[in-house]
């Protein structure tokens, strides 16, 4: 097999230009672990920001907090991380993407036969683990404990709309669902694949891609090199890294990831219960927003500008609000534009506090999306501890 590294650079040559290929720099060897052809957890670690934290070995998690995604692109080394099984080692000179199914002709592309044959996009958008917050849940829910604002991430992404490869490919009356499935191993052989699937019409979106690059560079390892879906605003497991095939089915997919993995009750419940028959799957997260300056117990003089980010699954951020006083009063955030290239990316707000004495102050955010849905004080619980989206709150000390 030849280098992966030199097959990294040789790809982002194609299809991103000399600039970007000076920008890559020399890659290194990645030591192969068990099973044979995966990365181990301290190589992914190792390119990744000193102030991400660590939650899960098996599967790997990790994120920063709040005031460690000021940024309005995520850098690469802040994405989250987020894996259902293990990170392999896959040659782009070998790797194929199959189409098949309710298809009129079965394809298989080349990850080159990609960026040749169709229009490359470049587009910025939001991704978030379903458990994003699922430490502020009470009582505890089940899952990795994700920092209350952490396990989201909003890089920009290169590749090709998903749509374009099923027109190619011809979707047959019927078809309902896609399913991706992943390369990524298990510790066993009998683990279960990693298969997820989504409505036809989200497959159809402009929005959704088959994706290369991130932030102007091949895929990370870690975040599904040489190809993965981005659906953004969905939860992250719809985006499915180290993607091999595309499968149109004519009812949503029956597997680990569809049917344990990934649901939500259709109504609140008790808290505490558990999640009841009729459950169903995750797909776009409801709105919500951080605050991602100041930082929590910062001491800060004179004004202090409070600034975050706001975003939502499906429709756009409406407006956001800021409180000092424990919401009892509530003012307008200024908005970032809307980014008409970018509509699911999250959005910049700004708020201006002038203090009328020292002391400590706390600082909540809300948001309402184009719908009129409010980001609650506290979500309805649910036995996965999927899709918190409460009152961020920050505190800080306004010295004299």
């Amino acid at each position: 097999m030849k280098n992966p590294s030199d097959s990294r650079r040789q790809f982002l040559g194609v299809t991103a230009g000399a600039s970007a290929l000076a920008a890559l720099g020399v890659g290194k060897s990645y030591a192969q672990t068990e099973p044979p052809g995966t990365i181990s957890a301290e190589m992914v670690k190792q390119d990744k920001a000193k102030v991400m934290q660590w939650h899960s070995e098996r599967p790997l998690t990790g994120s920063v907090p709040a005031h460690e995604h000021d940024f309005d692109v995520t850098p690469s080394d802040r994405m989250f991380v987020r894996n259902n099984l293990l990170t392999p080692v896959i040659d782009i000179n070998e790797h194929k993407l199959t189409i098949k199914g309710l298809v009129d002709k079965e394809l298989s592309f080349s990850v080159f036969d990609l960026a040749k044959n169709f229009r490359t996009v470049t587009m910025q958008g939001m991704l978030e683990c379903a458990g994003s917050g699922r430490s502020a849940y009470k009582p505890n829910a089940s899952g990795t404990p994700w920092l209350e604002t952490g396990g989201m991430g909003c890089p920009t992404w290169g590749g090709v709309r998903l749509s374009e490869l099923l027109k190619a490919a011809g979707v047959k009356p019927g078809a309902v669902h896609v399913a991706g499935q992943g390369g990524d191993p298990g510790m066993v052989p009998t683990a279960a694949p990693v298969i997820r699937s989504i409505p036809m019409k989200k497959a159809m979106d402009d929005s959704t891609l088959v994706a290369w690059a991130m932030n102007g560079q091949p895929l990370p390892w870690v975040h599904g090199y040489p190809l993965r879906l981005v659906v953004p605003g969905w939860v992250g497991s719809a985006s499915t890294k180290w993607l091999h095939t595309l499968t149109v089915l004519d009812a949503p997919f029956k597997g680990t990831y569809m049917d344990s993995s990934y649901r939500v009750p259709p109504r609140p419940i008790e808290p505490g219960t558990k999640m009841p028959p009729d459950a169903v799957s995750a797909e776009a997260w409801p709105i919500k927003s951080i605050i991602t300056s100041p930082a929590p117990n910062a001491h800060v003089k004179g004004p202090v500008t409070v600034r975050g980010r706001a975003w939502v699954g499906e429709g756009s951020v409406e407006r956001v609000e800021i409180s000092s006083d424990e919401g009892k009063t509530w003012q307008r955030a200024q908005l970032s534009p809307a980014q008409s290239l970018h509509p699911l990316a999250w959005r910049t707000f700004t708020y201006e506090h002038k203090p009328q004495n020292p002391g400590y102050v706390t600082f909540l955010a809300r948001a309402w999306d184009s719908a009129g849905n409010a980001q609650p004080a506290v979500p309805a619980w649910n036995p996965l501890g999927y899709f918190w989206n409460g009152w961020h709150r920050v505190g800080v000390l306004v010295e004299a």
